[in-house]
């Protein structure tokens, strides 16, 4: 979403707006659940690398285009930063756990 703003911009095309976020990303997951992990991290770095190709483009910094790369790179981390945490958590609670051997008892 952000490179597609970002071209706006270079193309001086661009109408602000808001997107929603929510949908966005609810769709974004319901597409990518058949995927492996090796085709959504692809995707997930095409996507970061298309953007920052679209912001160095620019042929001067702008708000708006500011604005789009932090909606999609920091306040977009931080929107998921907590679950993301607890994930971690999570991973190591049962990379630590005790083994139980089933076939004993």
């Amino acid at each position: 979403e952000a490179r597609v703003q970002l071209l706006d911009i270079a193309a001086r095309s661009y109408v602000p707006h808001e997107i929603a976020v929510d949908a966005r990303n609810a769709r974004i997951l319901e597409l990518s659940k058949a995927q492996t992990w090796d085709e959504t991290w692809a995707a997930a770095n095409a996507a970061r690398a298309w953007m920052l190709e679209a912001w160095f483009e620019l042929a001067e910094p702008s708000d708006a285009a500011s604005y789009w790369v932090r909606k999609a790179g920091a306040e977009h981390y931080g929107e998921h930063l907590t679950r993301l945490r607890d994930w971690v958590a999570e991973l190591l609670a049962l990379r630590t756990r005790a083994v139980v051997d089933e076939g004993e008892g």
